[in-house]
């Protein structure tokens, strides 16, 4: 009976450690790739608070980042490659020739962290951004902003810069399309003005589309950002 018994130890025993042992091999690729994109989390935290990554660091980041994606193919690590050829394509220190392949790259990263995550506003948003950059086709600039906006209508973060990306097109948009502006307009100008009056000026500074866009809908709102274009000149 004894030696029953501890047979049947030794056998729960060995079949805990070769399920702990197999459940770790499982789990190994993802620890690895979440170690290893632990600087770029670091980093992009970061530049949310000063704006900068150097040159040279973005190169070491964008390499930690494939390695991650490669280990463990999650929509994170796609997210994050995306954005760091994003900075790269916006760097001024990136030669001229390979900044149009940064945001491709970025494009296509972008296109896989949807993929596999589809309620993620920032990179569609991002899709859009980089897309109208390279002067691709109106639709396939607006598809991924409107997803944007289905996504996270009220993020508020991004609401200014969702207004300056879409107003350069609100000639290709349809009805529907331009009420979805006209609503990220009014909830920024509620929520974020000093950054829609940035993007105004840069986008739309004689307010030509945003009268378009706002005229009969909402004068009141229209009046203000005239008097905030004006005052912020």
């Amino acid at each position: 009976m004894q030696l029953k018994s501890r047979s049947s130890q030794w056998f729960a025993l060995s079949l805990a450690t070769t399920l702990a042992l197999a459940t770790l091999a499982l789990a190994w690729p993802r620890l690895q790739a979440s170690y290893r994109f632990l600087p770029v989390d670091l980093a992009i935290e970061r530049y949310f608070e000063d704006r900068q990554i150097p040159s040279q660091r973005l190169l070491t980041l964008l390499g930690f980042a494939g390695q991650a994606a490669r280990t463990h193919d999650h929509y994170r690590y796609h997210d994050g490659l995306s954005f760091l050829h994003y900075l790269r394509g916006l760097d001024i220190y990136t030669p001229a020739l390979q900044r149009r392949d940064a945001f491709r790259a970025a494009e296509t990263e972008a296109i896989e962290a949807v993929r596999r995550a589809p309620a993620q506003p920032e990179a569609w948003l991002r899709l859009a951004t980089v897309r109208s950059i390279l002067r691709d086709e109106p639709e396939t600039v607006l598809a991924p902003w409107r997803m944007s906006v289905f996504t996270g209508r009220t993020h508020s973060t991004l609401l200014a810069h969702r207004v300056g990306v879409a107003l350069p097109y609100l000639e290709y948009m349809d009805e529907e399309s331009r009420a979805m502006l006209r609503d990220q307009l009014l909830l920024a100008w509620s929520l974020k003005r000093a950054e829609l009056l940035r993007e105004l000026k840069l986008r739309d500074p004689a307010l030509q589309r945003t009268r378009e866009l706002l005229q009969g809908f909402a004068p009141e709102a229209l009046a203000e950002l005239e008097a905030g274009i004006e005052k912020a000149r």
